[in-house]
């Protein structure tokens, strides 16, 4: 899983890795949000 941290961009929160501070691309995103969705124990929307 990514050290991810969110920050502001204008009204929308963005995904940033922790280490390098760029945002997260967008198979990144995804990627992060189904394992944060699993590890949280709740069923991805895409089962």
């Amino acid at each position: 899983m990514f050290e991810v941290e969110f920050k502001l961009d204008g009204m929308k929160t963005v995904p940033t890795h922790k280490n390098c501070g760029f945002a997260l691309g967008e198979k990144q995103a995804d990627k992060f949000q189904r394992e944060l969705v699993k590890s949280w124990g709740f069923e991805s929307e895409d089962d």
